[in-house]
């Protein structure tokens, strides 16, 4: 992993908010990207609108590496609403 990918993983579900991007990956491979739609910390859960698919997504934070967007690149990235 590189530093710069290493600048945007969320330590902390309780740091994710509703309208950030992020990346949900596991062992190296990226499985979602999408706007983060609600986020339940103590059930360490989460939904996406996936980018790819358009569909809402739960996310299990304990077992994927989740990654915000740099905003940047969230624009080019998303055409989700």
């Amino acid at each position: 992993m590189t530093e710069q990918q290493a600048e945007g993983i969320v330590q902390d579900l309780g740091d994710l908010a509703v309208g950030d991007v992020i990346e949900a990956s596991h062992k190296g491979r990226r499985y979602n990207r999408g706007k983060v739609l609600q986020t339940i910390p103590s059930m360490g859960m989460f939904w996406i609108l996936d980018a790819a698919s358009g569909t809402r997504k739960q996310m299990d934070f304990e077992a994927l590496l989740i990654r915000r967007v740099p905003e940047q690149h969230t624009q080019n990235a998303l055409n989700v609403a």
